[in-house]
């Protein structure tokens, strides 16, 4: 690793503890990342791109590149047209930036903040969380499992041969006998 990149993620790892939770939240959860996947499937950005415009935004997040500049930066960087560029900061703006923006006003309650969205799964999720957590401790523990079934047992028969004809010798190859009749390893031509 060469001495930049070194100053560069130390320099990043300091940034990172100075953020608000919120902030640190959103950097590390893998939501940015889907989101940030599906906007280059979207806007066909190529691998090496899509890595490209993670480090823009990361770099945006943490605070060294303004917001402001995400369209000339993700032109610059990416390599994409200027209108590509812009649909994407605008989309960035969008999935990424506003969610956070949204957490940082109710953290600080601030007077124009919306309310957190929540879907009727995750309310139902977190009501039956809520009502299980303290009773899955106290619980029984789960019942034991039931012996399987056990195998049948060996047969005790033994199976009979059926007789030999007089004309099948055993101690004869088959291609050298003259009568195959009763010979069980040949078949009769009719």
């Amino acid at each position: 690793m060469q001495p930049e990149d070194t100053q560069l993620q130390s320099a990043m790892q300091e940034r990172f503890t100075k953020l608000p939770k919120v902030v640190q939240d959103a950097i590390t959860s893998a939501d940015v990342e889907k989101h940030l996947r599906e906007l280059a499937n979207t806007h066909k950005l190529h691998l090496d791109q899509w890595t490209k415009l993670e480090n823009e935004v990361m770099l945006a997040l943490l605070g060294f590149e303004p917001v402001g500049d995400l369209a000339k930066n993700i032109k610059s960087e990416v390599g994409t047209d200027e209108a590509s560029s812009i649909a994407i900061a605008a989309d960035i703006s969008k999935i990424v930036f506003e969610p956070i923006r949204g957490e940082l006003e109710r953290l600080l309650e601030h007077p124009e903040a919306k309310a957190e969205t929540v879907s009727s799964v995750d309310t139902v999720r977190t009501q039956v969380l809520a009502s299980t957590g303290n009773n899955a401790l106290t619980a029984s523990p789960a019942p034991s499992v039931a012996p399987a079934t056990p195998p049948a047992p060996a047969p005790e028969t033994k199976v009979e041969r059926a007789a030999l004809t007089p004309s099948y010798a055993p101690s004869v190859a088959s291609h050298e006998r003259k009568t195959i009749e009763g010979d069980p390893y040949r078949e009769q031509l009719a």
